[in-house]
């Protein structure tokens, strides 16, 4: 049976507890909103929790445009806007977060972007007993301009997470069927990255300063992240043929000393007023032995076909 409560959380303030006999999470209220914690029963956190404020931004343009605020990560999962803009994705989302709760579905409304015409809200439908979340990322555009953004559902999960990354096998004989981008502080010979034919696997390591992204077009419509005992995957529609951010990626994935951040985004939308993308990912979290090779192709796609 599915139940709630507020708690507090510490650094993050008032939360949201949601809980099933499978899994629990907890949503920041105070702030933000964040999924800031995502786990099975009786196991350890696997989202990532920026206490010690490694990223933050202010001062310079950001404060031109947003005041004696400040930005903070956070960590856990939050809906950002792409192409990413320096300072305007940086909205400083730290006020109370309006909480709807109809059944089994909670929204999260934080207060309007009124300085860049954004409104974000967060949905998140849970199943009664299993570890299953339907997770809505809507943006709509509440200015008189017309925007050219797509949804972007960033996901931080903790140091020490392992992303498996599904490679397009689609055959287009002489055309290609996939697209790289990489971002310009990436080192391709990165010990953190493994490149299979099938798969791309990336590892979290605290000793590793430098940041590494990668994003790619995901037609198979998932990534998957082992930590801590666990298996967490999104799951996500990609369109074929559809304009995406960054050279055409649909999802990404950055790593540096303390975190890791797995993203999916949607396709990008003209978005008069009122108008919004609805990013729809599906969750599921459950604990799972990692007994894989990650430099392996075989040994990954054994796991993936047997837990994925």
């Amino acid at each position: 049976m599915l139940k709630h409560e507020y708690i507090d959380y510490g650094y993050f303030g008032r939360c949201l507890k949601i809980e099933n006999e499978s899994i629990e999470a907890l949503v920041t209220v105070d702030i933000g909103p964040r999924v800031i914690s995502l786990k099975c029963k009786g196991m350890e956190n696997i989202m990532g929790e920026d206490t010690n404020a490694y990223s933050t931004k202010d001062g310079g343009d950001f404060e031109k445009l947003f005041g004696n605020r400040k930005w903070y990560l956070y960590g856990g999962h939050r809906i950002w806007i792409s192409p990413e803009d320096d300072p305007k994705s940086y909205y400083p989302d730290n006020d109370p977060v309006d909480v709807k709760i109809e059944g089994c579905k909670y929204t999260f409304t934080p207060p309007e972007q009124s300085e860049i015409g954004i409104q974000e809200i967060l949905t998140m439908e849970f199943d009664e007993t299993k570890g299953e979340i339907k997770v809505t990322n809507t943006v709509r555009n509440t200015g008189s301009d017309i925007k050219n953004i797509a949804a972007w559902a960033v996901t931080v999960v903790d140091k020490g997470s392992l992303a498996i990354l599904p490679q397009c096998e689609k055959p287009t004989g002489l055309l290609p069927n996939r697209n790289y981008t990489i971002w310009p502080y990436s080192d391709m010979q990165d010990d953190r990255l493994y490149f299979g034919n099938k798969y791309i696997t990336i590892q979290q390591q605290s000793d590793c300063k430098d940041a590494f992204k990668l994003g790619f077009n995901d037609d198979k419509g998932y990534l998957a992240m082992y930590n801590k005992g666990q298996l967490f995957v999104k799951r996500f529609g990609y369109e074929e043929g559809a304009q995406y951010p960054d050279n055409g990626c649909s999802c990404e994935c950055y790593t540096n000393f303390f975190m890791m951040e797995i993203e999916s985004l949607s396709k990008i939308h003209s978005l008069g007023k009122n108008d919004e993308i609805n990013h729809v990912e599906c969750w599921s979290i459950k604990p799972c032995d990692a007994a894989f090779d990650r430099k392996n192709e075989q040994s990954i796609a054994e796991f993936v076909e047997k837990n994925v």
